[in-house]
């Protein structure tokens, strides 16, 4: 345990050395693979009765996203979101006795709230930014505690199998990301909120 700290802290300090970005993956921080590059966050802790609804702080961010996706035309991205147990609520054992979707987001087990956050977020990129569909992959990070969606630029050839952070890819209605799941398997349907209209509130987390 101490030496992962350690491990931890060296690279936190040489991240502020070099401008490289880290990224936790199953409990280890290693640094970004080649060719990806964190655009910018979103928090999801304001709204507790709702907690995988895209917020109003996160519309610069979403825009910015949206830039990046202008400027590089052959690149995508991929939304890595998290949840975390105790700010989420994870005991409080919401939807249990549900079967089908909660169309308001008011009832959402806590293992469903990170992949509500990435197709949520993914939904407002398409459908007030114009986003194409094909070029934003929604994913999780089950090992990370947090409430928030992180924006990677990835090269163009990342694909719903191969996203090059080995987050978990999130089975969207409507598949829009080749090579599409299996129709078996589960899937979620976004939460669409109304756009959020700009204003100097609205800022997202530092990168």
């Amino acid at each position: 345990m101490i030496h992962k700290q350690r491990l931890a802290l060296a690279l936190f300090f040489l991240s502020l050395t070099t401008g490289l970005t880290f990224v936790s993956q199953a409990g280890a921080v290693t640094p970004l693979p080649a060719g990806v590059t964190k655009i910018c966050s979103i928090a999801f802790d304001k709204d507790e009765k709702r907690p995988a609804r895209i917020e109003d702080g996160a519309l610069s961010c979403l825009n910015e996203v949206t830039l990046s996706l202008k400027k590089n035309p052959t690149l995508k991205v991929v939304i890595v979101a998290s949840a975390d147990p105790a700010k989420d609520h994870a005991e409080k054992d919401h939807g249990d006795m549900r079967e089908q979707e909660d169309a308001s987001g008011a009832d959402l087990r806590f293992e469903d709230i990170s992949m509500y956050r990435a197709i949520n977020a993914k939904d407002y990129l398409v459908r007030w930014n114009h986003a194409a569909p094909a070029k934003v992959i929604p994913t999780t990070d089950e090992h990370t505690h947090s409430q928030e969606a992180i924006f990677y630029l990835v090269p163009g050839d990342a694909d719903f199998t191969h996203n090059y952070l080995g987050t978990t890819k999130t089975n969207e209605k409507v598949c829009t990301v080749k090579p599409c799941y299996d129709p078996r398997e589960e899937y979620l349907t976004p939460q669409p909120r109304g756009r959020i209209l700009n204003s100097r509130n609205s800022s997202h987390a530092s990168r």
